[in-house]
């Protein structure tokens, strides 16, 4: 295995925090378990900065008072399932219960020592990780080849492209059934592991995120296609 591919292995954190004391002690603790940490100190960039590096947790720091950070969480979480993590330094119930409304998936009070920090940083990422990528076989279908140590989607013998976790999930079940129709209720069942209408329309916009990477024109896809009122099919071409 080359270093390249090893260090893509690693869990990548993005860690948003605008403070330039607290963002990179929260960057060295994670560093020091060997993790690829990404620091972020402009909330407004986040998302890009999302759809850049991929990670596989959020970590957003603030001191309570930012109402952008929960915005911010509404759009992260219609983007990915990765686990968000709150640092806070408010103890209100009514924040918490907006803040996991917004879609965080655990609040920390600050003070937070770097161990217990840790500890939960890495029993999120656990969690996220409980089918591993590394142990899922590639796929070949057509012109596509899929690889899920990475994550990267290759097309031909154009530079491969890194998915997200949401990308990957849905685009690993649909080249799993190449030319046949994959119901919209079985791949929010299979991707999120449970039903819900809030889920369907995010899997419309992870569909649509694909068609963008892979379709020479989207509007008039030529391997996701739409099969109306029932699901999606990948044709391998």
């Amino acid at each position: 295995m080359t270093r390249a591919v090893a260090m893509n292995a690693l869990p990548k954190v993005l860690v948003v925090c605008k403070c330039p004391d607290t963002g990179p002690v929260w960057a060295f603790s994670l560093q020091q378990r060997q993790f690829q940490v990404v620091l972020e100190t402009s909330p407004a960039n986040a998302i890009q900065r999302w759809e850049q590096e991929i990670p596989d947790m959020i970590i957003l720091d603030t001191d309570g008072s930012d109402s952008i950070l929960l915005s911010l969480l509404k759009d992260l979480r219609q983007e990915t399932s990765t686990p968000i993590i709150l640092l806070t330094s408010r103890r209100e119930e009514d924040y918490w219960l907006e803040a996991y409304r917004s879609g965080v998936d655990e609040c920390i009070v600050k003070p937070v020592s770097p161990a217990l920090f840790i500890a939960k940083a890495c029993a999120w990422l656990r969690r996220s990780w409980t089918i591993p990528s590394t142990v899922l076989d590639s796929l070949k279908v057509g012109v596509f080849h899929l690889h899920p140590a990475e994550r990267l989607l290759v097309k031909g013998d154009n530079p491969p492209l890194r998915l997200t976790n949401l990308e990957f999930r849905v685009m690993y079940i649909l080249m799993g059934y190449p030319d046949k129709t994959v119901s919209t209720n079985e791949l929010v069942e299979r991707v999120w592991g449970f039903s819900g209408e809030g889920n369907h329309n995010v899997l419309k916009n992870v569909i649509y995120r694909l068609r963008r990477k892979i379709e020479a024109n989207p509007a008039m896809p030529r391997y996701i296609l739409t099969v109306a009122g029932v699901g999606y099919r990948f044709v391998k071409d």
